[in-house]
């Protein structure tokens, strides 16, 4: 029996609708960049959480958390910075954990990890440091090939030298947005109390700190490091600050 107008009509539509829905099937799909990345920081995190086992489970979610975000961000307004900090008797399982953090959030972008020590500028000029960090830094970050640094030895750079991360953690005005800073700063005490809330360790670091760069004992010039620029310093790299406890296999052997 020959097909009405309507029937017609409506033997057209499923046919279309059919035809979408396969066209809709094998057409490539938007291309996700960032979870690729996501994934690899993930599976490097969780590396890195079976070698340094011994360590506060805030150390791993915060951490995680405050990296992730950044690295889903497809266009970052703001570098990522965090400050590991740990008594003298962790001083080899805090750098390698902010060099295995570091080297997670590089690896999301195929890249490598820029290491500075500031125990072996002891005794330099001031400015000589600041422009080798600044050169450094800007090596690292303008090529792309290192997006993450670790600031080894926070503290122990000459106060002045640090005012140059005002020009990498400035917030939206900083000179790249794509990249991880950690700090580590080692305490005078041999271990932190396990028993510190994440507040009280944030205070303790802070204070060892300002007591180091604009202590009684510093005489600050008018290009140096005073209280008002070590606060407004500390207020942009300082988002998380977390304890790192030690790890003996770490201290006996260092970074594998």
């Amino acid at each position: 029996m020959p097909f009405t107008g309507t029937k017609k009509y409506l033997l057209v539509g499923v046919l279309v609708g059919l035809l979408a829905v396969v066209v809709m099937e094998f057409r490539p799909q938007p291309e996700q960049k960032t979870l690729p990345q996501v994934d690899n920081f993930l599976r490097e995190m969780t590396q890195l959480k079976t070698r340094f086992h011994g360590q506060r489970p805030e150390l791993w979610s915060r951490s995680r958390i405050h990296l992730e975000r950044h690295l889903r961000t497809a266009e970052p307004t703001e570098p990522v910075s965090l400050i590991l900090a740990a008594g003298r008797s962790a001083e080899r399982t805090l750098y390698c954990l902010a060099k295995g953090l570091a080297a997670a959030f590089s690896t999301a972008h195929n890249a490598s990890v820029l290491c500075i020590d500031g125990a072996t500028t002891a005794g330099q000029d001031t400015n000589k440091v600041k422009m080798d960090i600044d050169n450094k830094l800007q090596g690292a970050f303008g090529e792309g090939n290192q997006p993450a640094a670790v600031i080894h030895h926070f503290e122990e750079l000459p106060p002045g030298s640090t005012l140059i991360f005002y020009r990498y953690c400035d917030h939206e005005n900083a000179a790249y947005k794509q990249v991880f800073l950690a700090f580590t700063v080692l305490l005078p005490q041999d271990h932190l109390d396990s028993q510190h809330s994440l507040n009280e360790v944030e205070e303790i670091v802070q204070e060892y700190v300002a007591d180091r760069f604009v202590g009684p004992s510093h005489r600050p010039s008018f290009d140096q490091m005073d209280a008002d620029k070590l606060s407004g310093l500390w207020s942009r790299i300082s988002h998380l600050i977390l304890p790192v406890a030690k790890e003996p296999q770490v201290e006996l052997n260092g970074c594998q």
